[in-house]
């Protein structure tokens, strides 16, 4: 990222403000320049992207079929890319402002004048991996869309459904569907683990084709120490977990553990929700797309009736799921189907 920061004309030419208006940009800066949580949930989540429309189309492809036997000196068979299904996302205008009175300036407050300036840095960061995290884990069963921050945000794939759906369709094939939404909870052993995995190696593109994708980052709530533990016993120890066999934990190095301290659903026997993601598959097929189109830009001005210093925060962004093939959810009570 790469904040913005524009001066006014009237902050400009307002000597009252100059010294402070220079260490507050500089504070703003510095903020932004340091990653945090909520850049790694952004990062670890979806594809972050620039955009320089007012909108993007994403348009997955399937892959071309097998090889075909050919006689010597005649022509190979022609063979076309299937082209998957289409999805357009338009961004999102979000702004916040903060002001810094004269009063806090004629008592020489400084400190606190910067903390303001930093919590609109991390209050826009903040918004980015909000936005993602709801998009993401809102997205289940009947769902379209979810509301947020007074924007209504569009949850489907290019199938119309929701990212975790029991019933994906296939662009090619007609009466065949997938599933990546299941209700088996995690449990304490690697039984419903090793499951997932298989079942998203076998999932399939548009034209039929297996395509062999295996998990390796696991995403859990904020709010469900239980499996938090179990999770980093399962991806570092040596040993199988929860027995007193020398067999090897065959989960040991293969995974990436994520916690989402804005993920925070109701955990109970039957509801332990996880995300298992696939970030090769991510990448290959279009998985989750994160669009800045307009990074944070904030313009400083004072006000001549209050002259009270304010920072005006501006940004534009978008989440879109143009494929579901890169990630599933386990362990869901919204779920009726198993692995």
């Amino acid at each position: 990222m790469s904040v913005i920061i524009r001066r006014s004309t009237g902050l400009a030419n307002n000597r009252e403000w100059d010294e402070w208006a220079t260490l507050l940009d500089s504070v703003i800066y510095d903020s932004e320049a340091q990653r945090n949580k909520y850049d790694d949930i952004v990062s670890a989540l979806t594809i972050e992207k620039s955009s320089k429309r007012w909108g993007e189309k994403s348009i997955t492809m399937g892959g071309l079929g097998d090889f075909q036997a050919k006689t010597e000196g005649a022509a190979a068979t022609q063979d076309d890319y299937e082209q998957g299904y289409e999805k357009f996302v338009e961004h999102g205008t979000f702004a916040l402002e903060v002001e810094i009175s004269k009063e806090l300036k004629d008592d020489n407050m400084l400190d606190t004048a910067k903390q303001k300036t930093i919590n609109l840095v991390q209050a826009y960061k903040r918004t980015r991996a909000r936005l993602t995290t709801q998009a993401i884990t809102g997205a289940v069963g009947s769902a379209t869309s979810i509301s947020f921050n007074g924007a209504t945000i569009d949850i489907t794939t290019g199938d119309g459904l929701a990212l975790f759906n029991e019933a994906h369709t296939l662009k090619s094939v007609v009466g065949t569907t997938q599933c990546n939404f299941f209700s088996d909870v995690l449990g304490s052993t690697t039984v419903v683990l090793n499951k997932a995995s298989n079942k998203m190696r076998n999932f399939k593109d548009d034209k039929g084709n297996v395509l062999g994708f295996m998990p390796d980052t696991v995403v859990l709530p904020g709010n469900d120490p239980e499996y938090e533990d179990f999770v980093k016993r399962v991806i570092g120890s040596d040993g199988e977990v929860g027995t007193n066999n020398n067999d090897i934990n065959t989960q040991r190095g293969k995974w990436k553990f994520v916690v989402d301290p804005e993920w925070t659903p109701t955990i109970s026997s039957t509801n332990h929700p996880v995300i298992l993601l696939s970030s090769e598959a991510m990448k290959t097929l279009q998985g989750t797309k994160f669009y800045d189109r307009t990074k944070l830009d904030i313009m400083t001005d004072v006000d001549v009736h209050s002259r009270n210093l304010t920072y005006n925060g501006f940004a534009r962004m978008s989440i879109t799921h143009p494929n579901w093939r890169h990630v599933m959810m386990i362990g869901s009570s919204d779920s009726s189907t198993a692995l």
